[in-house]
């Protein structure tokens, strides 16, 4: 039998790897539409989640978070009590440790409860989940249509960027977080496999869903020697405070023990919403608002404030999602505060430089921070700048704590798994051991 040349194989791993990048981005698209519908049942709203909050009176808005988390506890309890699936396995951890093998039907289980906490607007990212689901279906086509002869955790791990890619409309952004954060490592290997995948994914969104920046600046930003110097040094403070952000957001684990736990950070949620409409939500709308005009200091310490505190509750409780589209705006609106406190000029330059600065300081993965910086925003013209600063911020918080922050969310809703078998998501790669993995079955 002929064997075929480096190139045909290339070409074939390379086809492999679109249609993978088809798959996963139609799975992500497939997650947003159930987001949506489950929220417009909700709220009578498919569109943000903060005007879907400004639009319901003051008595909906406090309680519907808390119905939204208590279909998310019926979901778990139905699924605990009536599925036997096996454990969970989270993406990251299968790639690295498991040859990429995820069990479907528990991811499934998450990804429903995590729809009624996003779609009654708790303050949790809901792309976390759908990033989640599509590295399972894709860890699921691998092993059962064999539709690519590149490793599952290959297979796997392209999905994830597309998925990034989908989800975001970043498909370079998405190539560095499946290399970054997925498999732990740049490979010039991986690299064309991931970013045709990321590509693959991102056009099948675009089509289905529309694409372009999702928080496209359309000034013409630049940078003089004065900014470039003040960026330089918000670098270096934001480098600081990554990791006391994600002792912050960390720092309510405790409250998983509460009895009903997902109950009362809904119906916190709900209360914080009295005072502004755009705690409901990933961020998503904050973040936008702050991109389309710069908000007063008060009005932008407020947000942030009842933001972190509400995210902070949702995560401590076990709500099923992730922290990435709350970083990014936590990011922003730092940048802003920080330029809002010395009076200082051009603030979207900073709200850009704080997104990518606290985003690198946090997941440890700098060239994604910087790649999902400007193509979220646009602003390809500020990529050296947003890449230095990042690095810099990358540093000095990698110098400060080893531990990577991302989807910190517990792996059942209430409740939190013992430490040495809990799921790592982005922990330091050192922090992941063969030994301390839990076992696996397939579905």
């Amino acid at each position: 039998m002929k064997r075929r040349s480096y190139l045909e194989n290339l070409l074939w791993n390379l086809h492999g790897a679109a249609a993978i990048g088809i798959a996963s981005g139609l799975a992500c698209v497939v997650v947003r539409l159930f987001f949506r519908l489950l929220q417009w049942l909700l709220t009578g709203h498919a569109g943000l989640l903060a005007d879907a909050a400004h639009s319901l009176p003051s008595w909906r808005r406090v309680v519907t978070p808390a119905i939204g988390a208590l279909c998310a506890m019926a979901v778990t309890w139905i699924a605990k009590r009536f599925v036997r699936a096996g454990a969970f396995e989270e993406y990251v951890e299968a790639v690295r440790l498991h040859g990429g093998r995820i069990p479907f039907v528990p991811t499934l289980g998450r990804t429903i409860s995590s729809a009624f906490s996003v779609a009654s607007g708790a303050a949790i990212g809901r792309e976390g989940s759908m990033i989640q689901f599509a590295s399972a279906a894709t860890s699921l086509l691998g092993r059962r249509a064999k539709i690519s002869l590149l490793p599952l955790a290959t297979q796997v791990a392209c999905g994830a960027a597309a998925a990034v890619a989908t989800v975001y409309q970043a498909p370079i952004a998405g190539m560095f977080f499946a290399a970054e954060i997925v498999i732990g490592k740049i490979a010039l290997a991986d690299c064309p496999l991931l970013l045709v995948a990321a590509f693959a994914g991102s056009l099948t969104g675009r089509f289905i869903l529309g694409g372009g920046p999702l928080f496209a600046v359309h000034a013409r930003l630049g940078a003089d020697l004065p900014h470039i110097l003040l960026a330089v040094i918000a670098a270096a403070l934001i480098g600081v405070l990554g990791p006391a952000y994600q002792w912050v957001v960390r720092s309510l684990r405790f409250s998983s023990r509460l009895p009903l736990p997902l109950l009362w950070s809904g119906l916190l949620v709900g209360a914080l919403s009295l005072s502004s409409a755009q705690v409901w939500g990933n961020g998503d709308a904050a973040l936008l608002s702050m991109m389309q005009s710069t908000p007063a200091l008060s009005a932008l310490l407020s947000i942030f404030l009842l933001r972190l505190c509400a995210t902070t509750f949702c995560v401590g409780t076990g709500t099923v999602g992730g922290v990435f589209t709350p970083t990014l705006f936590a990011g922003s609106a730092i940048g802003l505060i920080g330029i809002h406190l010395i009076h200082g000029s051009n603030p979207l330059l900073f709200a850009i430089v704080g997104m990518g600065c606290l985003l690198a300081a946090v997941t440890h993965a700098p060239l994604m921070a910087t790649l999902m910086a400007v193509e979220l925003t646009g602003q390809w013209r500020l990529l050296p700048l947003i890449l230095v600063c990042n690095l810099i911020a990358w540093g000095v918080a990698r110098s400060l704590s080893s531990r990577a922050l991302y989807g910190i969310a517990t792996s059942e809703p209430g409740g939190e798994l013992p430490r040495e078998s809990r799921p790592s998501m982005l922990a330091d790669e050192q922090t992941v051991s063969p030994k301390a993995a839990p076992s696996l079955k397939t579905t």
